[in-house]
């Protein structure tokens, strides 16, 4: 499975590189390790994390998660005005901007960031044509990629 990672962040991002290192680093550990998930129903998932400041949540609508089995999309204004999904998931993986902005190391970032994307995953509303969807697979894959990489324990994710 390819996932790709879009990001909406507040622009406190851009004066504190280490953030945005941490989810540079946290997109690559997911995009390398599930290239050896299968599944028959998503070889894509696309997800767009979202940490916005408080002033600017309200500009920003969180949307809630879409499967596309095959369409084309036509994109206004872009370099490829249309852009065909196929067997795609898209969801947006919001993250609490006051609990990432308090922490200090890069470690405790992606922990952080770990710990989140697993209960955004359990708790993730898929879309009434992914019934048969591998859900439990894909999470325990996402568990076993941060443990292997040492971001979380296994005591973290009982």
């Amino acid at each position: 499975m390819e996932i790709i990672f879009g990001a909406v962040k507040s622009r406190e991002f851009s004066s504190f590189s280490f953030h945005s290192e941490a989810v540079r680093t946290f997109d690559r550990l997911l995009s390398n390790g599930l290239l050896g998930f299968k599944s028959d129903l998503v070889e894509t998932m696309a997800v767009t994390l979202v940490c916005l400041s408080p002033q600017f949540t309200t500009f920003y609508k969180v949307s809630r998660p879409k499967y596309y089995e095959d369409k084309t999309l036509k994109i206004r204004y872009s370099v490829t005005p249309e852009v065909r999904m196929y067997k795609c998931l898209t969801a947006d993986f919001v993250v609490d901007f006051e609990g990432y902005f308090k922490l200090t190391t890069k470690e405790e970032y992606l922990k952080y960031l770990a710990l989140l994307f697993i209960d955004f995953l359990s708790n993730l509303k898929y879309p009434g044509k992914l019934k048969k969807f591998e859900k439990d697979k894909l999470l325990q894959a996402v568990k076993d990629i941060f443990i292997k990489n040492g971001i979380i324990s296994v005591d973290d994710v009982i």
